[in-house]
């Protein structure tokens, strides 16, 4: 490397200077061409050589003994330059146009810094080299407004719901399949029993074999909820260490908002416990019409809920529609709706809702006002 650098500066020191030959200009491409760094150097000088500076010879040898002298007269030059000997003040010169032999000084110069500059860069140890980041991690994410499917390497199979996302290792189902979920997913599980399938949310971990469930961990909303279709899995949570095995048709739902920690009393002193998340078990809502599942009726295209408050509900269609609702009147907050939407738009969602309860709504852009 050494060898090359030094040798394309003399290349490039006699091209400057007129003096190689068709062979020599030859190989200083060549030469370019294996040392991509070199070549980046050899353009900024280029540019350096033709822009003409407005120095001249005369200029720079006045301010080369000027500094002599003024060495001299500290007591550290020896005194080959007398004081003023052959310095002009013509500010003529100054403004006088350089001459290229002069130049080649300075040229030489860059070019000496250049490749000392790429040299050192090139042969410092690769311990001490900045690598450049690679990612360990395949992360997907969904808009809100929007859904996805995925199906992971092990063949298990993925949707994710609106205002989503999920991560998992780049090396996933080599010893552990492991993912993070934020949002909304449903998971189809190929079943491997030595290897389980885990899965991390701010609140629980879930631990599984092989089965189909659905998870809901929005991190602006009051619960997060696991919910069971067929199989069956672990529930842990972050906070406790009680653990849940859930069986087909039922659902686990834990507060995201902890309790007040209460009152103990030790060795006669009253002590704040530990706060806990609020848990309950139930089972999956159906629907009287089909039978279908509330829990997972968003990937068939529906939005469904029953019984849910206003802002319950406004959450939902907030990440359904791509929207912000806004309530100007905190009471409508609490009135609770049961409803089923699949092909319907913003507004005819809120006009339907507004033939059981009495409020009125205003759109602008991505905004609904709630009165």
């Amino acid at each position: 490397m050494e060898q090359n650098t030094e040798r394309i500066w003399n290349l490039v020191a006699r091209k400057f200077s007129g003096d190689a030959t068709a062979e020599e200009l030859a190989e200083l491409e060549l030469l370019l061409l294996q040392s991509p760094q070199e070549n980046y150097s050899m353009e900024i000088l280029h540019d350096l050589w033709n822009s003409k500076p407005e120095l001249n010879r005369q200029y720079s040898e006045n301010k080369y003994k000027a500094l002599v002298l003024r060495m001299q007269q500290a007591g550290i030059d020896e005194g080959r330059f007398k004081n003023k000997d052959g310095l002009i003040f013509d500010d003529n010169y100054i403004k006088a146009k350089s001459s290229k032999k002069w130049f080649l000084w300075i040229a030489s110069f860059i070019m000496i810094g250049l490749a000392v500059f790429f040299l050192l860069s090139d042969n410092e140890p690769t311990g001490n080299k900045k690598q450049p980041a690679i990612a360990t991690k395949n992360e997907v994410n969904t808009k809100y407004g929007s859904k996805t499917t995925l199906v992971l390497p092990d063949g298990s199979k993925v949707w994710l719901n609106a205002g989503s996302k999920m991560t998992y290792d780049k090396d996933y189902g080599i010893n552990i399949r492991e993912v993070n979920l934020t949002g909304e997913a449903y998971f189809d599980v190929t079943r491997d029993p030595k290897k389980p399938f885990i899965i991390h949310t701010s609140k629980i971990n879930i631990r599984v074999l092989g089965t189909a469930f659905n998870v809901r961990c929005y991190p602006d909303e009051k619960n997060t909820e696991t919910s069971l279709v067929r199989g069956s899995l672990e529930v842990s949570l972050r906070d406790r260490e009680e653990k849940f095995i859930l069986k087909p048709n039922e659902k686990l739902t834990v507060s995201n908002e902890d309790l007040k920690p209460e009152m103990i009393n030790i060795a006669g002193t009253k002590t704040p416990a530990q706060p806990k998340s609020i848990i309950e078990l139930g089972h999956l809502s159906v629907m009287p019409q089909d039978n279908s599942i509330i829990e997972t009726s968003w990937i068939n295209n529906k939005l469904v809920f029953r019984s849910e408050t206003f802002e319950e509900v406004a959450h939902k269609m907030e990440k359904w529609y791509a929207v912000n609702l806004i309530f100007k009147n905190e009471k409508l907050r609490s009135k609770r709706f049961t409803g089923v939407f699949e092909n319907e738009t913003i507004g005819q969602a809120l006009d339907a809702l507004e033939l059981t309860t009495a409020f009125m709504y205003r759109i602008n852009r991505d905004s609904i006002f709630i009165y």
